[in-house]
């Protein structure tokens, strides 16, 4: 073993809550310490930064400069969002580095150590709290020869922060050139812990949470250090701290020490409490060129108790409205961060914060604050994780996937969580629109500030409105209903997705707009089809995790074979176009799966018509006569269409078969009569090449065959064949350590 260990660190970056910030100091301030304190040989790896340079190869990555590979290497699951992404990294690594020592820091395995060392995991080592004494030891067993494996070791935090290694950014000069590509503000720390107990909050999972902070003197040398890197004009400054400055002396002589300074970026961003300032803060924020950012949380005092704000909350409150007051005076730009349906929420308590929060933005002719809004997320490590029992029954809240970060889907799953007995996330969802989209519509034509970084704070405005825009919300809508169906329960996602008229208007507007693409490249069709094809709510007809893909031009399968499927909307129009289908007609509709097309019939026929639709999967039939109910015109058997009984009743003007066959089937042409039959036949030739025919019998009886378009269409079925049992995603997430993805 070499006296100078190699060690490669390693960024995921991933879409999580740093993304889209330049600097990775976790990852910089741990390097320079295991160069100083273990004589290590280190390596700073960004993904989000590789990535820029175009598909990222992992081997080589992996590999090292020489291709022999690192001795440690260490992953950052920052976050529980990473988990998912490192895992799979941390994977990739052992295949092809067996003997190399893989160690997962940061704060989800603070919160969670166990996901990262069980039997059978690609990782030796999880790193509790801060990583610095930790990975030191890790480094000095690999140089002793007796590499620690299996073990979690901290916490064991820094007490006093002057005595790390000057920060030396040489370690990110590969980025340098590109840092402005993937990122417009750099991060920065200046202090470690926060002393506070907020109940959603994971800090407190890195056990140590006493607030310590360089120097001012040591501060001011690392912005010196970053601006002579980096070169801080035009870029915004994050003082990435859990809280900013929490003594007043050194706030205080800091913000002065950094106006002093005078650095050219755009703006200085930090979080703190606003009981901890006052009038001198707010001149000190504006001299250095710094917004403040309060996590205000809530504007209704009973949920700031829940989510347990300390201090007088009545006067918390106040105070915010007096500190953006005088921010406006001042010109000082600051931010409010809100929790939507946390633990304990309820409409009533939605509807009183709105109103706060109407007064603090609304209310003064102008403003310079900005409103950040979030949904609740369930984090693990937090005081709400500690407690989730009790606050089940207290307020009958309920996490509905309580380790998502080991699905798929993390980004609704770690916020589908009913909030209270009487608040539901569904229910949720809709009120947060509903009461907060007005604020944040308004509020860019009253936002007053002015300054270089005002681009800065209208497009955290833009991104909060995307977050509550259809498109978003329709597909974190999707995903309930789909994640509803993968625990089980289908029935109740269909029966609770008639009654979402959000939903379907949504879906509908989308469906309108396909529709008319469709009709654009289909030659003349008729408006009563086009009507059709618009109005009757297709998301009904196929699984609640097809809603997105119901309302565009394709088909979508019905079960996970694809032996069965609702067609796409030109196949619809072509064969009903070919069928002549119009009002008073008598419709035979063979292969018919949930109904869709026969529902489609049913309304172009009218009253005076009739559809029969005819499938042969029960499954499919029990859902498709529930969804035609009210077509009092329709109906849908469970049968074969080869039976001869199915064709039996009045004489048919017009049969349509969703199916393909070899050949036109003898019993159809039997049973035809004067109807038109449009049916999918498969060329001779074995290529599976199909064609849609338009076939009749002429006077004497004689078979008269159209060809009307190529087509693709699922084959006949005699039988139905037994489906393997619907895997069913259990109410708990994957045994410990194991990462499952999406049940499809």
């Amino acid at each position: 073993m070499s006296t100078c260990p190699k060690v490669l660190l390693v960024w995921p970056g991933s879409e999580g809550a740093a993304a889209g910030n330049f600097g990775v100091p976790q990852l910089v301030g741990l390097a320079g310490y295991l160069r100083a304190r273990a004589g290590a040989d280190v390596t700073v790896c960004d993904l989000a930064c590789e990535r820029a340079f175009g598909k990222v190869d992992l081997a080589k990555l992996f590999a090292g400069p020489d291709g022999r590979g690192y001795d440690v290497i260490g992953f950052s699951v920052y976050s529980s969002f990473d988990y998912l992404l490192v895992s799979a990294l941390a994977e990739i690594a052992r295949a092809a580095h067996p003997r190399a020592l893989l160690v997962g820091g940061g704060y989800h395995v603070s919160a969670r150590p166990r996901d990262i060392v069980y039997d059978g995991s690609p990782f030796d080592v999880a790193v509790v709290g801060e990583g610095e004494k930790p990975m030191a030891k890790v480094v000095d067993s690999v140089r002793g020869g007796a590499p620690i494996r299996g073990e979690i070791l901290g916490p064991d935090p820094i007490t006093r922060l002057d005595d790390l290694p000057e920060t030396d950014y040489g370690f990110l000069s590969r980025y340098r050139p590109i840092a402005r590509k993937v990122a417009s503000q750099v991060e920065v720390y200046l202090s470690r812990g926060c002393p506070f107990d907020c109940a959603f909050c994971m800090e407190k999972a890195k056990r140590e949470v006493s607030w310590r902070g360089y120097s001012v003197d040591r501060a001011i040398d690392e912005l010196k250090k970053l601006h002579a890197f980096l070169g801080l004009s035009g870029w915004t400054v994050y003082f990435a701290d859990a809280l900013f400055g929490m003594p007043k002396a050194w706030r205080r002589e800091f913000l002065s020490r950094l106006s002093e300074l005078g650095l050219p970026s755009d703006k200085n961003w930090l979080l703190i409490r606003v009981d901890m300032v006052d009038d001198e803060d707010l001149r000190l924020f504006r001299s250095a060129n710094c917004a403040p950012g309060f996590g205000l949380e809530s504007g209704d005092p009973e949920m700031l108790a829940t989510i347990r704000k300390a201090g007088r909350l009545h006067d918390y409150l106040d105070r915010m409205l007096e500190v953006g007051r005088r921010a406006h005076e001042l010109g000082v730009p600051w931010g409010a961060n809100v929790i939507v349906g946390h633990p304990g929420e309820t409409e009533a308590s939605m509807r009183a914060s709105a109103a706060y929060m109407k007064r603090l933005f609304l209310e003064p002719e102008a403003t310079t604050g900005f409103l950040s809004i979030d949904p609740f997320r369930f984090y693990p490590g937090s005081p709400i994780d500690d407690e989730l029992d009790e606050y089940g029954r207290r307020f009958g809240t309920k996490v509905h996937r309580p380790e998502w970060w080991k699905d798929g889907d993390q980004a609704f799953l770690s916020e589908w969580v009913d909030p209270s007995r009487e608040l539901t996330y569904s229910r949720r969802d809709a009120l947060m629109k509903e009461l907060f989209e007005p604020i944040l519509r308004e509020l860019p034509s009253r936002f007053a500030y002015a300054g270089p970084s005002r681009p800065y704070f209208l497009r955290a405005l833009e991104g909060q409105l995307e977050q509550l825009s259809d498109r978003s919300r329709l597909y974190f809508r999707e995903r309930y209903y789909a994640w509803s169906k993968y625990t089980g329960k289908t029935t109740r996602a269909r029966d609770e997705l008639a009654k979402d008229a959000e939903v379907a208007s949504l879906l509908a507007a989308l469906r309108a707009r396909n529709v008319a693409a469709m009709a654009r490249t289909s030659g003349d069709l008729a408006p009563s089809l086009l009507e059709a094809l618009v109005e009757v709510p297709r998301e009904r007809f196929v699984p609640p995790d097809e809603l997105l893909a119901s309302t565009k031009d394709v088909a979508v399968r019905l079960d996970r074979e694809g032996l069965s499927s609702v067609s796409a909307f030109h196949a619809y129009a072509t064969t009903f176009t070919a069928a002549g289908i119009r009002e008073g007609m008598r419709v035979l509709d063979l292969g018919a799966g949930t109904g869709y097309g026969t529902a489609l019939l049913a309304r172009l026929v009218g009253d005076r018509g009739f559809v029969r639709g005819v499938e042969l999967d029960p499954a499919l039939v029990a859902v498709g006569q529930r969804l035609l109910q009210t077509y009092e015109n329709a109906e849908l058997l469970a049968a074969s269409a080869f039976s001869p009984e199915v064709w039996e009743g009045p004489p048919w003007d017009a049969v349509v078969v969703g199916f393909a066959v070899g050949e036109i089937p003898k019993l159809f042409l039997e049973r035809l009569g004067h109807a038109v039959l449009v049916l999918p036949i498969t060329r001779a030739g074995g290529d599976g090449a199909q064609v849609l025919e338009r076939v009749r019998l002429d006077e004497d009886g004689a078979i008269v065959r159209e060809a009307v378009a190529d087509v693709l269409y699922v084959p006949a079925r005699t039988h139905v064949v037994a489906a393997e049992p619907a895997r069913r995603a259990p109410v708990e997430a994957a045994p410990r350590g194991k990462v499952r993805l999406k049940v499809v």
